[in-house]
């Protein structure tokens, strides 16, 4: 009877020397990964290529052949910061402790922007049976498609929240009017009425907010302002704003900073937010007579924050799901949920834009600490000081308002108004300009959808007209700046919808005071 081929097979192999059929499996290997639509990219114990297969050139645009014997990292040099940041300090990290990489031994895994392709690159450390380390793997898959699909549902909770943001705009407005000047004509049951209506606004308004932050985030199109950044500055701020937060409560509020500290890079608001939501959520978790602690240190070439409480604590099977959207810790009452369950998940994401790592450290009853720390950013240049606002003197001046939505816009003037301002308002571009060339006016805030005319022509007809060029202009609108193009650029300020008016209030008296001190200055000069 004649043998079949497998049987024809494992006879063969068993005849075969050692050495040969050794080398035959790793040319199988080798095939193999050279076959796969994944990107595979193995470097030793020193840093260096060893293998690269084809799917990993082409993503990364490089010649196989060249890049051999090069350092690793030297593969994610051209590509957009944030992937390589990642990936540089992944790979400094797993070299150098390939056991227990990162808190709790988790593997990293990055995007990287390759020109149009999103690529997400999983590293791992190469041990042996033994535990001998060998090098480090990187395996590339392509998430373009992926990314395209979260663009677009992007696009989808962008629209519907601008047509959410305008009648929060007036209801948030009108509400804090009538709590403001009118609270004495309602009796108790009015009053909590207005209170409720109130809360229930401004939380709609931070989960609008939220939820416009976490599809730009998950569809790559937040761009961050990277800037060196003092972070003692930053947790300051955030516990002056708490702090009434905290002493409503009964906490106790406590602030402590390394003096040696040095700058980070990254953007200063969108690191404030990612602390502010750390410490709101602290707060929302201590009960009264509690602590809360904001804490900045230094660690090698690291910057770390921690915000840690004596609140409820979290279970290990909470924290395994406290960065997740949504989540709630079942043990929290009503009244401790009262956030959108989107400050974690967002603070993570972008302290992991920064290049940078989140966690927690928690037990139940005793209290919780979230960390994250940053690259350290290593600089010799003497620090700015920080430019003073000069206060501005008394004096009346006129805004134009220019605002398609009529309650918004009443509200608006109302309140200016209010403030000793002179106001003129339109809904209407082209009436709006010829505004400017036949009134005085001082400042103008700008919604970017008029019914005529988009507001980035009006700005541009402003700006370009010798006559108006030098009125600011803050824009007021329910596009995000990065829905604008370059219309920002043109403008003093750019406040989002829902806003509140003392925000709004601050931009126009600070830039007022901006643009009188730029009129003034040739005048000093010459004088």
């Amino acid at each position: 009877m004649m043998k079949t081929n497998t049987q024809h097979t494992e006879q063969t192999n068993r005849q075969m020397e050692p050495k040969t059929l050794m080398r035959i499996n790793c040319i199988r290997e080798h095939t193999a990964l050279a076959s796969m639509s994944d990107g595979v990219i193995i470097s030793n114990t020193d840093g260096l290529i060893t293998m690269l297969n084809r799917s990993a050139a082409h993503m990364l645009q490089v010649d196989t052949k060249a890049v051999l014997e090069q350092p690793v990292r030297m593969l994610f040099e051209p590509f957009f910061a944030r992937g390589h940041l990642t990936v540089a300090e992944a790979l400094d990290r797993l070299r150098a402790d390939p056991y227990s990489y990162g808190h709790g031994g988790e593997i990293p895994e990055t995007i990287i922007e390759t020109g149009p392709r999103f690529v997400q690159a999983h590293l791992s450390p190469m041990l042996t049976d033994m535990g001998e380390f060998l090098g480090i793997v990187i395996v590339l898959r392509d998430i373009s498609r992926e990314v395209e699909a979260e663009r677009a549902r992007s696009d989808f909770v962008s629209n519907v929240s601008h047509e959410l943001r305008l009648p929060l705009t007036a209801i948030k407005g009108y509400a804090d009017l009538l709590l403001h000047d009118a609270a004495d004509q309602f009796d108790e049951e009015g009053a909590r009425f207005l209170h409720i209506i109130q809360n229930n606004a401004d939380h709609l308004v931070t989960l609008v907010k939220d939820l416009l932050d976490i599809s730009h985030i998950e569809s790559y199109g937040l761009e961050l302002d990277i800037q060196p950044v003092q972070m003692e500055t930053i947790i300051r701020e955030v516990a002056d704003r708490i702090r009434p937060q905290c002493d409503e409560k009964g906490l106790h509020l406590t602030v402590k900073t390394d003096p040696n500290v040095g700058v980070v890079l990254g953007d200063q608001g969108r690191l404030r937010q990612v602390i502010a939501n750390l410490a709101n959520n602290a707060c929302r978790y201590t009960p009264e007579d509690g602590h809360i602690t904001l804490s900045l240190s230094r660690s090698e070439d690291e910057v770390r924050v921690d915000v840690a409480d004596t609140g409820t604590g979290i279970t290990p099977e909470d924290q395994a799901r406290i960065f997740q959207r949504f989540y709630r810790m079942q043990e929290a009452t009503p009244s401790e949920t009262y956030g959108t369950g989107l400050e974690l998940p967002i603070a993570k994401m972008l302290i992991e834009m920064h290049g940078g790592r989140m966690w927690v450290e928690s037990e139940p009853g005793q209290g919780s600490t979230f960390s994250f720390v940053l690259p350290q950013y290593a600089t010799d240049e003497p620090e700015e000081e920080a430019e003073e606002v000069i206060e501005e003197e008394k004096q009346t001046h006129t805004v134009l308002v220019i605002e398609d939505d009529e309650d918004i816009s009443q509200l608006i003037a109302l309140q200016l108004r209010r403030e000793g301002f002179e106001v003129l308002t339109t809904a209407y571009g082209g009436e709006a300009i010829s505004l400017v060339e036949t009134h005085p006016v001082d400042l103008i805030t700008l919604d970017m959808m008029l019914p005529d005319m988009t507001g980035m022509e009006v700005l541009h007809r402003v700006k370009g007209n010798p006559d108006t060029m030098n009125i600011p202009v803050i824009i007021v609108s329910v596009l995000l700046p990065e829905q604008t193009g370059d219309a920002e650029r043109g403008a003093a300020d750019y406040i989002t919808k829902p806003f509140a008016f003392d925000k709004l209030m601050e931009s126009i008296r600070r830039t007022l005071t901006a643009s009188k001190r730029k009129t003034a200055a040739p005048a000093d000069a010459t004088g």
